[in-house]
């Protein structure tokens, strides 16, 4: 795997960039001389359009790789130092065959980024493996941070500004793949192509969206961690059925399941091997399949009862399936506990209501774009993250970012049961 930085101007290039791709469609009067001097490291120049004759001249002035746009009859200069790509930022159309074509000429590195539109896209993509394939936007999410982990050649990330849909910053790169690189199977190949014949194990979360998660940083640092080739990335989809029957074969082995889809994981999980925190709460955030077993739970219920406070009272923000985690931990806790829900159900109240609560510990599970004011409290534990951060008067803050760290004990458990 080669951590590729993209940039758009010499200026931008850093010294601790292992390997730099300046954009030059927009450079027409580029100092190449200029440019092979502001690194030591490899550089690829990406060229669109007819402009041969830079290419030559880049080659001249020593920059390692051109990039080239495919099409039929594309001249190729340099093979060994030629990075061949095709796009399309609408679809998936004839990758295959087109992947095929660019392979034929032999070139230093075969790019093809398409733009999937569900789960199977994302899978085509991947069965192109070796070379480099990106998935690109939110659908795409699945295959760019997989495609590594299971040999894809080229990464390409963001250095100041995002050069395509879904591409990852530099930073977000080093934390899910870790700066010395992704883990995988000893002695084994590292898993491209087709599922059946892979060695690495793919874990997920999935949600709609679920582009902004954390999890992968989480979740692929433990792996690091135990020394196990197992795989963590983003699973943005509309439907749940959509990773229904992949997750029945394996691939993947293991979900984290956010929202909207705790309750569909809930029924679909209902007959299986389940917890007995998820039972409660009725709903799933947690999915494991170990060679044909499934095993499904509920960790948020362990990530708030390891951060609840001691306390006389609570109230409960929303009725969802994060707020029904919450009311468990809580009832194991024995505190008692008020909910305060937009909608009203029987046990409820308004949310209007919520400045009459005197209580020492508020618990917020409504969506972050949600406003509304938060009355004094003791302990105030928000669910949601990446939204700014609200208004609220409290001795103690607990933020979702600390949530999820703090499910994630229980869940990575769980996953490492793929590896026994």
């Amino acid at each position: 795997m080669r951590l590729v930085v993209t940039v758009f101007s010499i200026d931008e290039i850093r010294p601790d960039y292992d390997t730099v791709e300046l954009r030059a469609e927009n450079l027409p009067d580029l100092d190449l001389r200029a440019l092979r001097a502001a690194t030591d490291k490899p550089i690829i120049l990406t060229y669109r359009g007819s402009r041969a004759p830079d290419v030559r001249r880049a080659l001249d002035a020593g920059i390692d790789f051109v990039d080239v746009e495919w099409h039929d009859g594309v001249e190729i200069i340099a093979p060994e130092r030629t990075v061949l790509s095709h796009h399309d930022y609408e679809g998936m159309r004839d990758v295959e065959s087109i992947f095929a074509a660019m392979r034929a000429r032999n070139c230093a590195y075969t790019k093809i980024a398409a733009t999937p539109h569900n789960f199977a896209d994302n899978e085509r993509l991947l069965r192109l493996l070796p070379g480099t394939v990106i998935g690109m936007g939110e659908r795409g999410l699945y295959s760019r941070i997989l495609a590594p982990f299971l040999g894809s050649e080229l990464v390409f990330v963001a250095g100041n500004a995002i050069a395509a849909p879904g591409q990852l910053t530099l930073e977000r790169a080093l934390a899910i793949y870790g700066r010395d690189g992704v883990v995988r199977a000893s002695g084994t190949p590292s898993g491209g192509g087709a599922p059946e014949a892979r060695t690495t194990r793919v874990f997920a979360i999935l949600g709609n969206p679920a582009g902004h998660s954390l999890s992968p940083t989480v979740h692929n640092r433990l792996f690091r961690e135990k020394g196990v080739p197992g795989a963590y990335t983003i699973a943005s989809f509309e439907m749940f059925d959509e990773i229904k029957d992949a997750f029945l074969r394996g691939e993947p082995c293991g979900l984290s399941v956010t929202t909207p889809f705790k309750e569909d994981a809930f029924r679909f999980a209902e007959n299986d091997e389940m917890g007995e925190n998820a039972r409660r709460a009725r709903a799933v955030n947690t999915l494991v399949n170990v060679r044909g077993r499934i095993i499904a739970d509920n960790t948020d219920v362990d990530g708030f009862k390891a951060l609840l406070p001691e306390a006389r009272s609570a109230a409960v923000l929303g009725a969802g399936a994060t707020a029904r985690a919450a009311l468990v931990a809580l009832e194991n806790a024995r505190i008692p506990t008020t909910v305060f829900n937009r909608t009203v159900h029987p046990g409820m109240q308004p949310l209007d209501k919520l400045a009459t609560f005197d209580g020492d510990l508020i618990i917020n599970t409504l969506p972050a774009n949600v406003a509304l004011p938060i009355p004094p409290c003791d302990t105030y534990i928000e669910a949601a993250y990446g939204g700014a951060p609200r208004e609220v008067e409290a001795r103690k803050r607990i933020g979702g970012i600390e949530l999820l760290h703090a499910q994630a004990v229980r869940q990575h458990q769980l996953f490492m049961k793929v590896f026994e």
